[in-house]
């Protein structure tokens, strides 16, 4: 049992290198890297970590602020953006205080294709995981940008809960961001500052949740602007995810049997005593 379960670890690790990398660079990774490199950008997304300088944010009542964890969180998915290509612009880029307003305008004077307002959540009375706003319109494209995030950030380990239009008072008006950004946009909220699980997700997968929202933007982008490549991902996101079930039904098989073979020993071995009829 112990080799059958071996086995299948070296297998799971041997297909996840290989489709999760398709045995090579894909293309479309080799045209991003060499974007990168050579200065080309496929295109301009902004980063707005939220709140910073006399506007902490929310709490933790430990002086844990949200002003921290979004410009944390926000440098990290500048740096996996710009791997992939991209030009990032931000609204700030250390503790500092902006208009909620100019945050849109600057992203609206930078070209940008997407605008992306990073904060974290608080609520007495519990709850977790991820949500996001869009525009109170409900765009198509606000809309995919935003649930996209929140996809990934479940896959990530976040539950997922809802993207709304609107606020969260009234779906009739707009966050400042929202409104005064003039392409796709979403004010996400990543996780819960009052959940000590959300935190914990927060603080050890930072680079795993950077990671997270900015395949995901690049997923959006691809959508939208690059039909081919698009396609091309979510060929290779259905492999994956036909190989990873096939794995788990391998490994529930094999432990199965493995199971019921260890069951069929056990029934057959006696105390090696005497013959009761001798």
């Amino acid at each position: 049992m112990l080799i059958i379960l071996l086995l299948l670890i070296v297998l799971i690790f041997v297909l996840v290198r290989v489709i999760g990398h398709g045995g090579k660079s894909s293309d479309k990774d080799k045209k991003s890297a060499d974007s990168a490199a050579s200065g080309e950008n496929r295109g301009i997304i902004f980063i707005d970590p939220g709140h910073g300088g006399m506007d902490s944010g929310s709490d933790d009542d430990n002086e844990r602020y949200e002003k921290d964890d979004t410009l944390k969180l926000g440098l990290a998915v500048r740096d996996h953006l710009q791997a992939l290509g991209f030009k990032v612009a931000m609204s700030r880029t250390e503790d500092e205080m902006v208009d909620r307003t100019e945050r849109g305008e600057m992203a609206n004077k930078a070209g940008a294709q997407f605008f992306v307002s990073i904060h974290r959540n608080k609520a007495d009375g519990g709850g977790q995981g991820v949500e996001g706003f869009i525009p109170k319109e409900d765009d198509a494209e606000s809309r995919l940008l935003g649930e996209n995030i929140m996809h990934f950030l479940g896959k990530a380990g976040f539950e997922e809960r809802t993207i709304r239009a609107g606020t969260l008072v009234s779906s009739a008006e707009d966050y400042e961001e929202n409104a005064a950004a003039e392409m796709p946009s979403v004010l996400i909220e990543v996780g819960f500052l009052s959940s000590a699980d959300d935190n914990y997700l927060f603080d050890n997968n930072l680079d795993k949740n950077a990671k997270a929202i900015a395949d995901a933007i690049n997923y959006t982008f691809m959508t939208l602007y690059e039909p081919e490549a698009a396609a091309e991902y979510e060929q290779m996101m259905a492999q994956t995810e036909a190989a990873c079930e096939q794995i788990m039904k391998s490994t529930n098989d094999a432990l199965s049997g493995a199971s019921a073979a260890f069951d069929g020993t056990e029934e057959g071995t006696d105390s090696g005593g005497a013959d009761p009829q001798a």
